[in-house]
């Protein structure tokens, strides 16, 4: 991160996002949306579909921000994602003290931070379905279908990031600043994906082949039965997401997805990813993060479950350090210097610049079957055999050549303990409590909490790098164990050995929208801080 990090839109109030949307022309603003100055201009939007089209890939660009200029975006995705999420889960660590060490890593949440992934949702992502909503929902109701499943893939990332979000009214008028309880905004997210599905179902039946906004689709190049495949695949992440707050309603909802006709995601081809394409050129920012700022490194947890297993996506995943070997920094340690882990012996990530954002791994959806079967829910399978097949498809979407057969049979191999080469304080035993004792080989015989545990180890590891969704799975399931932070500056907000549970609320709620941060607070049930759990956070 550069030294003065920019926050281009995180000031924007909810009020302003919605005059954006309601504006004659919101391409004035694409600028702000990162919009590629080859895609469209005012003029062009006449034509053909483009102003669907346009709007549909600000969409697709602000799931994960991306930055098509250096100047902007990379910063947005740090601070959203990255100093949140990614580090959040394990899956990385910092080596910048910024704010003198009183951060998010350590607790001491950022407001110019914490706010952005709020300020995304709403600017970037609902002002441009609206629109779509608009132009397409009776002549073109398969393009709805679609920008809606990609509204969901969206906003239920920044509802379990804060909970209670103004959701179900957006653009409605004097209601569109009333907040929605998270039970309320999830049960829309699934008559919504229900509804995109049946659309797009029948569009498929009718218009064997079709395709849908083919030209502007950087996910599936506008095949419509893979989106049907990734509405239900994410349908059965958010029905096991609420399993410990509404079991029946999670059943329900797993097993309609399951057992689709076109179905679930199950090959590791139908990866839902944004692709660089020549109208869609932009750089990964991971990679700008780890290589440019040389701000983020190898989680230490990774360097545990990854060495510990002997696991053949480690140098898929991370580089060797200057020693040939791999080392991760834990996340909330007190660093006095950026140069002690920046430039010390530790992994860089394997990331280049045209690296795809990947938004649904299948390797995650057989992990979600497994867990279903476990529970003795009909997802068309034995968890072992979803187990199994999900390490396979991991494998084969990580490059990994070698066969999984030998990981698979490993009933031996434990996480590593983990040692700072850096500060001997911030090691963790083999005797540790926070290191895990879990094993690889599926074992029937085993408790539920085991082979739980088993599942989700296997599913954090292979959904790496979205570290939003493996916090967010951490916090639902309590697995795999994460380290907890060393260096704890949240002032007792937030318990260091249950971990921060969500982001705060964004200040500009609290300047611009008073009586929705009032119901928003009453709703989530709690203090407005990294305490508070979430509805679904009940186990």
């Amino acid at each position: 991160m550069k030294n003065t990090i920019k926050t281009y839109i995180s000031k924007l109030p909810l009020c302003t996002a919605m005059l954006l949307m309601l504006s004659s022309s919101c391409t004035d603003n694409y600028e702000d949306y990162n919009t590629n100055q080859h895609q469209a201009t005012a003029e062009m939007l006449q034509a053909d579909n483009l102003a669907t089209g346009t709007f549909f890939v600000q969409m697709q660009k602000n799931v994960f921000p991306i930055a098509q200029q250096p100047e902007f975006g990379d910063e947005v995705y740090q601070t959203m994602q990255n100093l949140a999420g990614d580090v959040y889960s394990g899956y990385m660590g910092t080596t910048n003290n910024f704010y003198s060490g009183v951060n998010n890593t350590t607790y001491g949440l950022v407001p110019q931070w914490y706010g952005q992934a709020f300020n995304r949702a709403f600017v970037g992502i609902m002002p441009a379905w609206s629109a779509i909503r608009k132009a397409a929902q009776t002549e073109t109701p398969q393009v709805l279908a679609i920008a809606t499943i990609v509204k969901v893939e969206a906003l239920h990332r920044t509802t379990d990031m804060y909970g209670p979000l103004p959701y179900k009214n957006f653009g409605n008028g004097a209601l569109q600043n009333q907040y929605d309880s998270q039970r309320d905004v999830y049960y829309a997210f699934f008559d919504e994906l229900n509804q995109a599905i049946q659309t797009l179902t029948d569009f498929s039946v009718k218009f064997p082949g079709a395709t849908a906004l083919a030209q502007y689709d950087f996910i599936y190049g506008g095949n419509v039965k893979n989106w049907i495949k990734f509405a239900n695949s994410l349908k059965l992440r958010l029905a096991m997401r609420i399993v410990y707050a509404d079991a029946a309603k999670a059943r329900t909802e797993a097993e309609s997805a399951v057992n689709h006709p076109i179905g679930v995601m199950t090959d590791a081809s139908e990866i839902a990813a944004l692709q660089h394409t020549s109208n869609l050129v932009y750089n990964h920012p991971l990679y700008i993060i780890s290589t440019n700022f040389n701000d983020i490194r190898m989680g230490a947890n990774m360097e545990s479950f990854l060495s510990g297993y002997k696991d053949p996506r480690l140098p898929r995943y991370f580089n060797a350090a200057s020693d040939g070997l791999y080392h991760g920094i834990r996340n909330g340690i007190t660093i006095t210097n950026k140069a002690t882990y920046a430039e010390g012996p530790f992994s860089g990530l394997n990331v280049v610049s045209s690296t795809p954002i990947v938004w649904m791994n299948p390797a995650e959806v057989h992990f979600l079957r497994a867990e279903g079967a476990l529970r003795g829910w009909n997802m068309g399978g034995t968890a072992k055999a979803f187990y199994e097949s999900g390490i396979r498809t991991s494998f084969t979407v990580s490059g990994v050549t070698a066969s999984a057969d030998a990981y698979i049979s490993d009933a031996v191999s434990l996480p590593a303990a983990y040692t700072d080469v850096r500060n001997s304080g911030n090691n963790v035993t083999a005797t540790s409590a926070d290191l895990s004792k879990i094993t690889i080989k599926y074992d029937e015989t085993a408790a539920f909490e085991a082979n739980l545990e088993r599942i989700i180890t296997q599913k954090w590891l292979s959904t790496y790098p979205d570290g939003q969704e493996a916090w967010t799975e951490f916090r639902r399931t309590r697995y795999p164990k994460v380290f907890p932070v060393v260096l704890n500056t949240s002032q007792g907000l937030i318990n260091t050995a249950t971990q921060i549970r969500r982001l705060p609320f964004p200040a500009t709620e609290y300047q611009t929208n008073s009586a929705g941060i009032a119901q928003a607070i009453s709703l989530l049930g709690g203090a407005d801080n990294g305490n508070t759990k979430l509805w679904w956070d009940k186990k």
